[in-house]
């Protein structure tokens, strides 16, 4: 169950970086949907 919960939190922070990295590099402000429902998904 502990080790779950920090691969969870693991995966939620590599998503953070990469769309942060994206959103930098490609979008100039737009949205990033495919890591908004990923991120999404884990959290609940």
């Amino acid at each position: 169950m502990i080790r779950s919960i920090f691969v969870r939190a693991q995966w939620l922070e590599i998503l953070y970086f990469c769309r942060a990295i994206f959103h930098d590099a490609v979008v100039k402000g737009g949205s990033l949907p495919f890591f908004q429902n990923c991120i999404l998904k884990l959290e609940r």
